[in-house]
Order: structure tokens, then C-alpha cells, then sequence
């Protein structure tokens, strides 16, 4: 016979985990459905296996979403103070680092997932693994669950957890999307994000390897974005690091979800001195008699000893032609605005995020129920909410989560 509980939570990642602890704290009867063999498998791969939960910065302006307003009805209920307590109250200690990022004192995601899991045992909340959800009907009742290997479940609410599409290895893989859709939710076309950048540039074929800190800002169809200063590594295919994943959002919504040709990011590979101060060293260097692979030695990696010549042709800076300054100054303009056109991303395997997911709009505010449905409820990267690296995306998690978990 099929199993009947008050909610059946379809995911068990950090916005499932938390919706289930939520329902079952007002004494509902919950289950957890993971795809996987175990939950929370990729919550103990978020910040570098440290598990970033959390940002002293969190505030509705830091997303992006099909309706904004909808985040800041969430936060309203369960912002920072709410979320430092909840993990507090269940003895986790938190330690925030001077930019605000929020970390467990052992930097081990694997804290962050046992105290959940010691919550939801304590609270009696059975997670049933390997259950890959392929069916939701609704019936008078409530809704059935159906699993692809034929197991049914029924509960009295749903509560959609499954996340994006992004590490789908880790347990994301966009099933709930499907789920949605059979009660009529749109679907905003999800791409990823915060993903490296596919960039057919020589330089990045002779630097890939090198890292080094630099400002960065995307450029779509000659405007420019979102501006970001971080590692910026150089790769085979193109540009990675946290810069060029801090302004991949919008790039791959342009490239993957428009079609937009036109896109490219400026990088400052410089960022510590102004044009002028730049040019006014290089042009000390060449009137000292250096060598043009040796110009950048001090400023840039030695690596871009390889480079050098080619920003100088580049730039029109040969010091053989018109006057050093004006060679200087023509140099350090290419060093601090280097362009370099973006063909595309990589794909899900690499996306930190999801952009898109069940269009906000369709989402009751404060509650995360359904408009379409009475009794379905929405939580984590599975709805159009996306957040900055940084702790924003797993604070949504959390605060999703538990106010879904409300089920009112």
C-alpha cells in the first residue's frame, strides 16, 4: 500500500533538508524523496568542501529573478538573523570571514550536513534514497509521488526541492522542472552560472595556467555589465577563476538563452594601478632600455614575458615609433581594458549555478505555494531565484526551505 504522509519533500539538498526540518517542527508528518543514495551529497561540495552557507551581506538585491519580490517576501520571514539561528540552535558553531562570507569553525560542509541530519532524525523524519521521482499527480486528497522503479508515495502537500540543473552527478538534474510543468508552471529556460568562459584567443592558449588578480567586466552588445575583481585564471578554452565566474550570469543568459553574438569581457590585468601610474612606469622602463618581453616583469606573472610582444603590436606601442610616452600610454590603455570575445560557456558539469528554473511569478509571496495548485510548494534552485557567489545561493536554500516547510 502506498505510504501517506502531511508533506513529501521531492529533494534532499540543503533547501529539501531544511523544508523537512521546518514541517516536522509544527509536527507534520514529512518524508524526504532523494534521487540519490544518500541526501546532501552536493551540500558537502559547496565552498570548496567548507561549505559557504551564508552572507553577513544577504539582502534581497543581491538576487536576480523573475520576480524580485518574491525574494524579499522570503528573507522577510527568514533572513540572516533566522538562518545564523537555526543552524546556532542546532550546535553549529559559524565564524564570518572579513567579506562577509559565513563558514562552519571546522570549515567542514560535512558539519553543516550532519547537524541537519541529527535534526531530522531527532525528529523522526524517514529520507528515503534512491527514490527518483518520474510522477506527481494530485488528486482530492493531495498527491501521489510515483518513483520510475514503481514505488507511491501520497502526502497532503508536495514541496519541490530537486535544485537546477548544475553538477547534475551531485544530484541537480532538473527532474522537478518536469514535475512542474504537469500543473502548468512555465518553465524560464535554465543556463548555467557562475561557469568558466569559452574564449578562441591565442593569449589565453600561451597563458593557460596562469592565474592572477584581475578586475573583469562583461560586455553585451557593446554595453557594459556586471564588474568583478578576483582570481582570473587562463585556461585552454578560454577564462576561468572566481572573476570570470562572478560575471558569467548574464553572459550566458545572452549567449545560451537569447542567442546574443555580440559578448565579450574587459579585463584589467592591472587592477592595483591607474592608467596613468602604468603608463608613466612603462614608459620609465623603456626609456631605461628594456626589452619588450620584459616590460610587464614586476607587474604581471613572468609568463607574460610569452605575451608582450603581441600586447605591444597590438597596442601600436613599438617605442621605435613616435614618442616613448605616447608608446607607454598606448601599452597601458591594452593592459587595463584587454577584450576578449566570448563564444559561449561550459556546460552543467562546471556551473556552480543555475540561472532559470519555474518562472517566481507563478509562486504565492511568503509562502512559496503554488498559484497553479493548492498544496504544491516550491524551494532552492528549482524556482527562478539566483544569487551571487558568496553564500547568497545557499542562504536562499535555507530560507526557501523553511518557510515552504511552513506549508500554511
Amino acid at each position: 500500500m502506498p505510504e501517506r504522509f502531511d508533506i513529501a519533500v521531492v529533494g534532499g539538498g540543503a533547501a529539501g533538508l531544511v523544508a523537512a526540518v521546518s514541517g516536522a517542527r509544527r509536527g507534520a508528518a514529512v518524508t524526504v524523496l532523494e534521487r540519490l543514495p544518500r541526501a546532501g551529497k552536493k551540500l558537502l561540495a559547496t565552498g570548496g568542501g567548507r561549505c559557504n552557507l551564508l552572507n553577513e551581506n544577504l539582502a534581497a538585491p543581491a538576487f536576480t529573478s523573475s520576480d524580485p519580490g518574491l525574494v524579499a517576501s522570503v528573507l522577510d520571514r527568514f533572513g540572516k538573523i533566522e538562518i545564523r539561528a537555526f543552524f546556532e540552535t542546532l550546535g553549529l558553531r559559524l565564524q564570518t570571514e572579513e567579506d562577509g562570507r559565513v563558514y562552519p569553525v571546522t570549515n567542514q560542509a560535512s558539519s553543516v550536513l550532519k547537524v541537519l541530519e541529527l535534526e531530522a532524525g531527532r525528529l523522526g523524519i524517514p529520507v528515503e534514497s534512491g527514490f527518483e521521482a518520474s510522477g506527481l499527480t494530485a488528486s482530492s486528497g493531495g498527491f501521489s509521488v510515483a518513483s520510475a522503479a514503481g514505488r507511491t508515495v501520497k502526502a497532503r502537500a508536495v514541496i519541490l526541492a530537486g535544485g537546477g540543473k548544475s553538477y547534475p552527478a551531485l544530484g541537480s538534474n532538473g527532474s522537478c522542472y518536469a514535475l512542474a510543468g504537469r500543473f502548468g508552471h512555465f518553465l524560464v529556460p535554465p543556463v548555467p552560472s557562475a561557469v568558466p568562459l569559452l574564449a578562441k584567443d591565442g593569449m589565453c592558449h600561451f597563458l593557460q595556467g596562469q592565474k592572477l588578480k584581475a578586475r573583469i567586466a562583461n560586455l553585451i552588445d557593446g554595453r557594459v555589465g556586471r564588474t568583478a575583481e578576483g582570481e582570473l585564471l587562463f585556461t585552454q578554452y578560454g577564462l576561468s577563476g572566481t572573476a570570470a565566474l562572478d560575471v558569467s550570469e548574464s553572459l550566458s543568459i545572452a549567449i545560451n538563452r537569447e542567442g546574443k553574438k555580440d559578448t565579450a569581457v574587459i579585463v584589467d590585468l592591472v587592477p592595483f594601478m591607474s592608467e596613468e601610474d602604468l603608463a608613466a612606469e612603462l614608459s620609465r622602463r623603456m626609456e631605461a632600455g628594456w626589452t619588450t618581453k620584459d616590460l610587464g616583469s614586476g607587474l604581471l606573472p613572468e609568463k607574460f614575458a610569452l605575451v608582450m610582444p603581441q600586447f605591444v603590436r597590438d597596442a601600436g606601442a613599438s617605442s621605435g615609433k613616435g614618442s616613448r610616452a605616447g608608446a607607454a600610454r598606448s601599452l597601458a590603455g591594452a593592459l587595463k581594458a584587454r577584450k576578449f570575445a566570448v563564444q559561449g560557456t561550459r556546460g552543467w558539469n562546471e556551473a556552480e549555478f543555475t540561472s532559470g528554473g519555474v518562472d517566481a511569478r507563478e509562486v504565492k509571496p511568503r509562502t512559496l505555494e503554488s498559484k497553479l495548485r493548492r498544496g504544491l510548494y516550491f524551494a532552492g534552485e528549482v524556482l527562478d531565484v539566483q544569487g551571487g557567489r558568496g553564500g547568497y545561493n545557499l542562504a536562499w536554500a535555507w530560507a526557501s526551505g523553511f518557510v515552504a516547510g511552513l506549508t500554511e
